[in-house]
């Protein structure tokens, strides 16, 4: 309180605030007794509230590091850099009241994934980060905060960091809601330039984890305020529905997707099994020329064109990239560089690709099966430079004997429109991408690996 005879800051004794919270099971309460000591008898005082645990009265302190242990639950902001200013009414009792007005900026964040994440993943915490200060120490008088005497900006003060339930985080909706999530934030109030918001994501299954970044740029945050941010994470998600034994009528898990394996080492025994069965491969038969797919893997690229990825794609393995596939997180995969950039560079055309190898056989046209493996082992890491030449498959794994889920994170199995003429058991051919190579070549039909399109992995829609 603010004894205007004296001028000088009177800071209250006690407070009924915890026995309430005691009283009540809660967090937080719409009213409270605060006692200052000494006589007062003006009609009105000023009041202010400079968060809890200091005692300056003219200094608020907004906390770079926050903490919050329960979603939607604003309770430790009092400590974290809140704070408000009232005038005190006299009433007839002698008694004083006053309603208080919040002069901190607030944020409440609720991140959602709208392809659903299963609830091993979680939101760790959120930092945000400006060109300007937006917390540290600051000025503070009987209308507020001062931003006139704003900290100069460092590297100390131009982020907050809201670290979730103990870095165990809270889970993530696929859609906004905050009894699942929200996180709330006290910042400085003011005029904002390079506003970004990190989210940083772990999942328990995969120990997988990474950063969302979004960027506002320029954002204002006005006192007293409390702004939702509702951001849908941009992870890219891959389909579950990819995997197909070789061009089967459909994908591996039709009708079951529910008891679908989507983690490395798990199974189901609803794979498919029987030739009657339309989750079961083409059983075209091993013939010259190679049968080409009708159905699933009619759009994929055929032998020739696996080849030319192999051998001119310029393989760089990503270990960084944060994807999304079947609920969870996951990282690795491959950028190879795109059909119409291989052909300039070798002085072709996309069309000739189609038709004819790097070595110039037509491996779908030919009975050459044996020969037509090829192996690539020179292998950059991280992404490349001219990433805009490329295009990313992720480690998707496959489906393997049992419809057990092998690899992901690991390898990527891709299928091709064309049979191996060679293999009387059921051969066609594929593209494996992992750190160690990429390679086109032969494997049995009953595999359960990803459809694709030349140039573009299989995203979700």
């Amino acid at each position: 309180m603010n004894n205007t005879a004296t001028s000088t800051l009177i800071q209250s004794t006690r407070d009924n605030i915890n026995s309430q919270l005691i009283a009540g099971g809660v967090t937080k309460v719409p009213t409270a007794k605060f006692y200052f000591p000494g006589t007062y008898t003006e009609a009105t005082y000023p009041v202010r509230y400079t968060g809890y645990g200091n005692n300056a009265g003219d200094k608020v302190t907004i906390k770079a590091a926050q903490a919050q242990t329960t979603p939607n639950d604003g309770s430790h902001i009092g400590a974290d850099g809140d704070c408000g200013t009232a005038i005190a009414n006299r009433g007839g009792d002698g008694k004083y009241t006053f309603t208080l007005l919040h002069k901190a900026a607030y944020l409440t964040f609720t991140p959602y994934y709208s392809h659903g994440f299963a609830d091993d993943v979680k939101v760790t915490q959120i930092k945000v980060t400006a060109n300007e200060a937006l917390a540290g120490e600051f000025d503070f008088d009987d209308s507020g905060i001062k931003l006139s005497t704003r900290p100069t900006a460092s590297a100390d003060n131009r982020s907050i960091t809201l670290t979730l339930n103990g870095g165990n985080g809270f889970g993530i909706p696929s859609a906004p809601d905050y009894a699942k999530n929200a996180a709330i934030m006290v910042l400085a109030p003011g005029k904002y330039t390079g506003f970004t918001v990190e989210y940083t994501l772990y999942d328990q299954a995969t120990q997988v984890g990474g950063t969302v970044t979004k960027v506002y740029d320029k954002l204002t945050l006005n006192e007293g305020k409390n702004r939702p941010v509702a951001a849908n994470l941009a992870v890219t998600h891959y389909n579950a529905n990819a995997y197909s034994m070789w061009d089967a009528t459909q994908y591996y898990w039709k009708g079951y997707e529910d008891v679908q394996p989507i983690l490395n080492g798990k199974t189901n025994d609803n794979y498919p099994k029987s030739t009657t069965d339309p989750r079961w491969y083409n059983p075209a038969p091993a013939v010259t020329p190679p049968a080409s797919a009708k159905y699933d893997c009619k759009d994929c690229p055929n032998m020739n064109e696996l080849r030319w990825y192999a051998q001119h794609g310029a393989p760089h393995w990503d270990n960084n990239t944060l994807w999304a596939a079947m609920k969870h997180l996951h990282k690795g995969g491959m950028w190879l560089k795109k059909q119409g950039v291989i052909a300039v560079a070798n002085s072709t055309s996309t069309d000739i690709m189609k038709k004819i190898a790097p070595n110039g056989l037509d491996y779908t046209a030919v009975n050459n099966g044996a020969a037509a493996k090829y192996t690539n082992n020179s292998i950059e890491s991280g992404k490349p430079s001219d990433i805009s030449d490329y295009f990313y498959l992720p480690a998707l794994g496959d489906y393997y004997n049992n419809g057990e889920l092998l690899n992901v994170g690991i390898s990527g199995s891709y299928w091709s429109c064309t049979s191996n003429p060679n293999d009387s058991n059921g051969g066609a051919f594929a593209l494996i991408i992992s750190k160690e190579k990429v390679e086109a070549s032969f494997f049995f039909r009953k595999h359960g690996f990803c459809i694709w399109k030349a140039d573009k992995a299989p995203e979700s829609e």
